[in-house]
């Protein structure tokens, strides 16, 4: 039964995406009326002001309608269920830029993105997520890795190297220096040029954000 009343809720949605690409107006109207409720549902699970799930709803269905000329159902998938999917994922990216969007807006204002560059490096973490709960909590950290990759990026080989493997990999200076072969000292002063070349760069987007 449970796989009946699921073929039932996509049953007839690649039609009426066909018509609506086509141009039909009633056609969006019905895909609207099929999809808002399960698309409202999935917001409200991770956002939950009312008026801000509406204002997310109307949004998704807006961006699903400016890339509705992409959308493909997948070889040998349920055409049905295909465009179902197509809009849980809008949905779900929409909604996870909306909180990216709270996260950094509350760190400039409390001078979160402006904190001393190691503090910076120590919460780095991986943005590859194993799960999107898992990059929304940490979505502070992730609102600013972008600019942490690119400042790090910048650096010489050598001082890129040291910062990487001991703030990031989270390797103590004598492994590092084990594992290249250098003397600690070295690894000191090249990580110190590091982080006062980091510094700057951060503080340089710190203003630029406020």
């Amino acid at each position: 039964m449970g796989r009946n009343n699921t073929q039932d809720r996509y049953e007839g949605l690649s039609e009426m995406m066909e018509q609506y690409l086509d141009g039909d107006t009633q056609a969006f109207t019905a895909l609207y009326s099929r999809l808002s409720p399960s698309v409202r549902a999935q917001v409200r699970a991770k956002i939950s002001d009312p008026a801000t799930v509406d204002d997310l709803v109307q949004t998704i269905f807006m961006k699903a309608h400016g890339a509705r000329t992409r959308f493909v159902a997948p070889e040998g998938a349920n055409p049905d269920r295909a465009v179902a999917v197509w809009y849980t994922a809008i949905a779900r990216n929409a909604t996870i830029d909306h909180i990216r969007r709270i996260y950094r807006d509350r760190a400039v204002k409390v001078g979160t993105a402006g904190e001393d560059t190691t503090k910076l490096l120590d919460g780095f973490s991986d943005p590859r997520a194993g799960s999107e709960a898992r990059a929304v909590e940490h979505e502070r950290q992730l609102g600013i890795a972008g600019r942490i990759r690119a400042a790090l990026a910048q650096l010489p080989k050598g001082q890129r190297e040291v910062v990487t493997m001991h703030k990031i990999e989270g390797k103590s200076m004598a492994e590092i220096a084990d594992e290249l072969g250098i003397r600690e000292g070295t690894l000191r002063v090249r990580a110190h040029r590091g982080y006062k070349t980091l510094a700057a760069a951060l503080g340089s987007f710190r203003l630029a954000a406020a």
